[in-house]
């Protein structure tokens, strides 16, 4: 018997092996994986764009509380400082034991006033600005004591805010006249007559 040969022109040929649903299960598993992964990553670099401007809007907003709660607080000490030396002005002016001296304007200045609290007793001596023009950056009003026909040094006082309360002076406990004049900053050994804005007797 002879077996049956192929043809020559017959080509041997494996069958074609078809995947399994597993293999496609598993093909189609990391699509969704690698898809959901972008999706992921993308969601990611949103919230943190969203969460970055919200921080700095946060640390902005920040800043700017800090810095009004610094001010107000600044504010807040300076008007507490004010009216306790605004208490302590009440007090010196009421003191029974204070005399006041009106010192009204020179002819050469007519519309300054200035008045001096002098307490007799304890030989304190307070002056109060009443109406003085702002001096030259390297000018300062100096107050004089009169005594014995003579004047003395009461030192040199402020002006701005600080002229609005009372400024402790150098103590005296005997005068007869006080005088304000303008002197070169920091003051002068003797006082410049041509310049004496204020002048005042002591009364009685």
């Amino acid at each position: 018997m002879k077996h049956n040969e192929p043809n020559a022109g017959e080509q041997l040929t494996a069958p074609a092996q078809e995947s399994s649903p597993m293999e496609e299960s598993k093909g189609t598993s990391w699509k969704l994986v690698a898809t959901g992964a972008f999706l992921l990553l993308v969601v990611s670099l949103i919230l943190n764009y969203v969460f970055f401007n919200r921080w700095k809007e946060f640390r902005d907003y920040k800043d700017k509380y800090q810095a009004l709660l610094l001010s107000h607080n600044s504010i807040m000490s300076d008007t507490k400082s004010r009216m306790e030396k605004l208490e302590q002005s009440l007090d010196i002016i009421q003191d029974p034991a204070v005399m006041k001296v009106k010192m009204p304007g020179t002819k050469a200045f007519p519309q300054a006033v200035a008045t001096v609290f002098w307490n007799t007793q304890s030989k304190q001596v307070y002056l109060k600005v009443n109406n003085l023009p702002e001096p030259a950056s390297d000018k300062q009003y100096q107050l004089w004591a009169i005594i014995d026909g003579k004047p003395v040094d009461m030192g040199v006082f402020e002006m701005g805010d600080t002229a609005k309360l009372l400024q402790k002076m150098k103590e005296t406990g005997t005068v007869q006249m006080f005088a304000v004049t303008l002197e070169k900053k920091g003051g002068a050994l003797q006082p410049t007559l041509e310049q004496m804005y204020v002048a005042g007797k002591i009364p009685g």
